[in-house]
């Protein structure tokens, strides 16, 4: 099993022991080890899904590597999902008891980050909306996703015109034309959702 973590990332990832103490989200994170001092994953496109999936990996690897540093020196250790990242007291839960965390073995091991290609990724995200796709959306949902693509609420969510405004909408707002990487990643979330509705 190979390995490579950056130890200027996991550097960064201590001088932010405070903000893990408060609990903060993945985004969040990434936001913060982007500006100064550290400005790590710049230059990332992170609408681009291999781009995506590897600055994850990266920082979900340090983060379980600093979490079994941090729990055997006792100073806490991380509760690590993508919604919250948060630095809590040590605990003997069931799996740090067994030694078994499905989560943590695969974040872990490099092999899976280095062998995982832009096809791989792909199958993962479309497997993720085949099993959403299996689940009924809230009508919130559908109103928030036609809001973010500017479709009127009396509007027939027609295929061909949803996807027309979804395109003019992610050119507009793309992060390489000046354009917010999280208003990108809105409406791409919203013209999924409504792809939803409408099979």
């Amino acid at each position: 099993m190979s390995d490579y973590t950056d130890p200027v990332l996991l550097e960064a990832l201590t001088e932010c022991k405070p903000l893990l103490a408060e609990g903060i989200s993945e985004y969040q994170l990434i936001k913060q080890l982007q500006a100064p001092p550290w400005l790590l994953f710049t230059g990332i496109e992170l609408s681009e899904p291999l781009a995506m999936f590897q600055c994850h990996f990266a920082l979900f690897n340090a983060l379980y590597r600093l979490s079994e540093e941090w729990r055997q020196a006792g100073v806490g250790e991380l509760d690590i999902h993508t919604l919250a990242i948060r630095l809590k007291p040590v605990t003997q839960s069931k799996a740090a008891l067994t030694g078994h965390d499905g989560l943590k073995a695969y974040y872990l091991n490099w092999d899976n980050f280095t062998d995982t290609n832009s096809n791989d990724v792909n199958a993962l995200l479309d497997d993720f909306w085949q099993r959403m796709a299996g689940q009924t959306l809230p009508a919130s949902d559908v109103t928030a996703a036609r809001s973010t693509l500017e479709l009127e609420s009396d509007l027939p969510l027609e295929p061909a015109l949803v996807k027309k405004q979804y395109r003019k909408l992610l050119q507009q707002h793309h992060p390489d034309k000046g354009g917010s990487t999280a208003k990108a990643q809105a409406i791409s979330q919203a013209y999924r959702v409504l792809c939803k509705v409408m099979d």
